[in-house]
C-alpha cells in the first residue's frame, strides 16, 4: 500500500475530490473497477461535455488518483485503487484507537450511503 506521508499530497488529492464533478467521476470509476472507462463514455453517463469531463479527469490524473491507459486513439480511465485505499488508511488511522467502535450506527448512515447512492 502506498504511503501517504507527505501533507501535501494528502491535501492535494482531497482537493482533487472537493469538485462535485470530480468526485462523481471518481465514485463512477470506482464502480468500474476494474475495466475502468473512456472519457467519452464518462461524460454520457454524467451528462456532461466532454471537454469538461477531461478536465476533470486530468485534475483527479495529476493527484495521483485515477490512471490512464492509451487504447488506440481512446483513453481509458481506471481509479487508483492502491492510493485510494492508502488515503482511506490515512483518515482513518486513529479511529477511536481502539477504544469504541468507528462504525456509525446504521440508523445514522444515510439511506443513499447504504444503498450505493443508487441512481
Amino acid at each position: 500500500m502506498e504511503s501517504l506521508q507527505d501533507p501535501a499530497q494528502i491535501v492535494a488529492r482531497l482537493e482533487a475530490l472537493a469538485s462535485p464533478v470530480r468526485l462523481e467521476i471518481f465514485r463512477l470509476l470506482v464502480e468500474q473497477e476494474p475495466t475502468g472507462l473512456v472519457s467519452g463514455d464518462i461524460a454520457e453517463h454524467l451528462g456532461q461535455p466532454h471537454n469538461g469531463i477531461s478536465f476533470h479527469l486530468k485534475n483527479l490524473q495529476h493527484a495521483g488518483l485515477v490512471t490512464v491507459q492509451r487504447e488506440g486513439r481512446y483513453q481509458r480511465y481506471r481509479a487508483a485503487m492502491p492510493v485510494v485505499r492508502a488515503l482511506v488508511a490515512y483518515l482513518t488511522e486513529n479511529c477511536c484507537r481502539g477504544t469504541q467502535d468507528c462504525a456509525l450506527p446504521r440508523a445514522t448512515i444515510p439511506s443513499s450511503v447504504r444503498q450505493g447512492n443508487q441512481r
